[in-house]
């Protein structure tokens, strides 16, 4: 069917693919940072074309023997075509990160982002193509001869590669050292590289044992004497961007609810520890701060739920989401995700009400004073229209696809914002419940921040988890509240003005740790008054 073709040729035709046709996103971001106007752009242009040709060229001879290169070719090329899909739909970069987000979402967030247009991608640029160098003939040789030529090709492919590169080489440097993000769409080497630096982490996370903190958190004298408890609810949100709820001035009422609430807190200058759930929740629980945080260190160490589980306070963590990324694995947890349990609206399984379903059971049963965390479904894209209950779609049309190549960016926008709408109800209907803890003996509150926020289109760039470095405000402002009912006011001695003043201040997720603990009166060593939310607005003990 095939006439026999010499591996070398083979192996050139294959580096030529993969460089031109599966590095679409890669091209079109160089060519936008390059911005070729003279003979001089485009040759540096054209030396990156052969130098991304030669190099994948080089890497293929070194691995070509037949077998071992057709394995790796029938892998490889799919995986390559899935990446630069993803790249080119939403505008993302692939990193550690966003390998970290890819292993631990779980099955139902993957199949959000599954269409037609992933697997033509697949089937026609990935698998296809690699079924066509399968089943083409080498020429006949000997290993020896196959191997001497080879070193000859590649003995001619490396000094090309020198020649190409060579008088570019500083343009070539500055471009990648002020472009950071273009090593990260270039494939496969992106994923290829960002894969072992997450399995390396994960070696490393799993090899430590986890170390304590906070050893001598304890409650101050006053809270074990007093007859009533408390109850603070930590709200965890979802993919939230500040500038798209209504308490900060968007243009569309999507806070209809909260903005009736008399004493909410809304704190407009808020920013998130990471661009990615894997990042902030971790993080927003280490009392690390953003600028000490990685991944393996708060896996190495206890984090504020334990402290106040050690402080003797009951911790509850309830999810909604694909996890709590090991921030509650040693507290009771209940799983929601993907139950059918009796919710708010009976019809809808595990829309984010079920977080606060049987709430009020609970606090009529309180024993001990208690810290809830409910972890969001929230805005969790690309699939926002499966986020809320239909009689939240208030803003139409709303884009119904997880391709947003086949929706209008308007509509891509009313679907995310039904979700903003919905977490505004969600809240309300907490603070609500909470608005009655009183009757039961129990001072209560609340505290919302979005764990990181979305891109929504603004420079062709969709969905979030870019490196932190160069992300877009839209993926690290977060919208953030508080809520605290007046008798958790009074036993606290907060000052509800104070708060006010001060709710236009820059605040992060490094307050979420000192602020819990202040709150619950849990004193220890590792609690920083300068970070915590209340501290400032308490008043002098008398």
């Amino acid at each position: 069917m095939f006439k026999p073709r010499r591996p070398e040729i083979l192996i050139l035709v294959l580096a030529i693919y993969i460089a031109l046709v599966l590095n679409y996103p890669f091209w079109h971001k160089l060519f936008t940072a390059a911005a070729p106007q003279n003979f001089s752009d485009w040759h540096f242009l054209a030396a990156i074309v052969i130098a991304v040709i030669l190099v994948l060229y080089l890497i293929l001879l070194a691995i070509s023997l037949k077998p071992v290169l057709r394995v790796v070719v029938l892998i490889f090329l799919p995986v390559t075509a899935a990446a630069s899909y993803f790249m080119s739909e939403y505008g993302i970069v692939i990193d550690t990160n966003m390998v970290r987000n890819v292993f631990e979402t779980d099955t139902r967030e993957a199949g959000d982002l599954m269409s037609l247009k992933l697997a033509a991608y697949v089937g026609i640029l990935g698998l296809l193509p690699a079924i066509l160098f399968c089943v083409v003939p080498w020429t006949p040789q000997t290993f020896k001869n196959e191997a001497l030529a080879k070193m000859k090709y590649a003995a001619v492919a490396a000094p090309l590669l020198v020649l190409a590169l060579f008088p570019v080489w500083g343009s070539f440097l500055s471009l990648f050292r002020e472009q950071r993000d273009l090593k990260m769409t270039l494939t496969p080497f992106n994923y290829i590289v960002a894969v072992s630096s997450y399995w390396q982490k994960q070696n490393m996370k799993q090899a430590k044992s986890v170390a304590p903190y906070g050893e001598d958190a304890h409650r101050v004298s006053d809270a074990q004497s007093r007859t009533r408890k408390s109850l603070f609810v930590v709200v965890v949100g979802e993919t939230a961007r500040w500038d798209h709820f209504a308490l900060n001035g968007y243009v569309k009422p999507t806070n209809p609810e909260l903005s009736k609430i008399k004493d909410l807190i809304n704190y407009s200058q808020a920013y998130s520890c990471g661009t990615d759930t894997a990042q902030s929740v971790p993080c927003m629980f280490s009392g690390l701060s953003k600028a000490g945080f990685t991944n393996a260190k708060a896996a190495s160490r206890e984090n504020l739920l334990d402290i106040l589980k050690r402080a003797g306070i009951d911790v509850l963590w309830r999810e909604n989401q694909a996890g709590c990324k090991g921030v509650c694995d040693r507290v009771p947890t209940e799983t929601l995700t993907g139950h059918k349990v009796p919710t708010f609206y009976p019809s809808t399984e595990n829309f984010d009400d079920v977080l606060v379903d049987g709430l009020d059971q609970r606090i009529a049963t309180m024993q001990r004073d208690t810290v809830i965390v409910l972890h969001m479904m929230g805005s969790h894209g690309p699939a926002y229209w499966k986020r809320y209950p239909e009689k939240f779609e208030i803003f139409k049309p709303a884009c119904k696809v997880v391709q947003f190549s086949d929706c209008e960016t308007a509509d891509i926008i009313n679907a995310y914002d039904n979700t903003i709408v919905y977490t505004d109800h969600v809240l309300a209907r907490l603070i609500g419940v909470l608005s009655t803890a009183e009757n039961h003996g129990v001072d209560a509150g609340m505290l919302y921040v979005s764990d990181h926020g979305e891109s929504l289109g603004e420079h062709n760039m969709y969905l979030h988890g870019m490196p932190y470095a160069f992300a877009p405000e839209a993926q690290i402002h977060v919208p953030m509240v508080v809520w605290l009912s007046p008798s958790m006011r009074e036993a606290a001695g907060i000052d509800q003005s104070c708060l006010d003043k001060r709710a236009s201040q820059r605040v992060s997720h490094d307050n979420l740790f000192p602020s819990v603990l202040g709150l619950m009166d849990v004193k220890t060593r590792v609690y920083d008054p300068g970070l915590d939310l209340f501290a400032a607005c308490r008043k002098p003990a008398s």
